[in-house]
């Protein structure tokens, strides 16, 4: 504001899209803060109704899509229509934090992967990016939630474990599991739903 008159556009693009991207993680913590506490609230149980997978994960991907257009992310989901018991406001924040830290930490330019598949009565929704792993003594306290990391990209205050203790705490309170892993070629996320078919 101080340095309007003077300013390029150029610089004054630069500063809005800081603005933005800042706007949208502050509000991406809220979100998460506010699943948190709904979660706690309610005893560590959610209220699950029977939700359409594909629909599911079609609108977390596009609200991840919105906050980081530039990032690719390849879809699978079966092709049968599914019916799945879930709070889908609590699925989807699942979603979008597992797509967001792939793409803050995997530092690659390749697409992300989402694979969502059904193996005796479980779903599982896969996270997959092509990056640059997990360091092999964080996984002992990934799902803690204790504080930053390294990142890449310089962002620091987007390595805040937060987000994938509140992916822990969601998938829990679902009766589910969530585990995250190295392959050959960068790191994956891997959450469960239980039961499915029995709803």
């Amino acid at each position: 504001l101080n340095d309007s008159p003077e300013m390029t556009e150029e610089k004054r693009r630069e500063l809005l899209e800081g603005i933005r991207e800042d706007a949208n993680w502050l509000l991406n913590m809220v979100e998460n803060l506010l699943s948190v506490t709904r979660i706690r609230v309610g005893d560590t149980h959610v209220n699950t109704s029977p939700e359409p997978l594909e629909e599911v994960v079609a609108e977390a991907v596009q609200r991840f899509r919105k906050r980081l257009p530039q990032t690719k992310v390849d879809v699978k989901v079966p092709d049968e229509f599914l019916m799945v018991p879930m709070d889908a406001k609590l699925i989807e924040q699942v979603i979008n934090n597992l797509l967001e830290n792939a793409a803050f930490h995997g530092n690659s330019q390749e697409p992300i992967e989402l694979t969502a598949a059904i193996h005796d009565k479980i779903l599982s929704v896969t996270i997959k990016d092509y990056g640059n792993g997990i360091d092999p003594d964080r996984f002992p306290t990934l799902f803690d939630g204790g504080g930053a990391c390294s990142n890449p990209k310089g962002d620091g205050h987007k390595g805040m474990g937060i987000g994938l203790s509140i992916c822990k705490t969601i998938i829990n309170a679902h009766g589910g599991s969530i585990e995250a892993a190295n392959h050959s070629k960068g790191a994956m996320f891997t959450f469960t739903l239980p039961d499915w078919r029995e709803y």
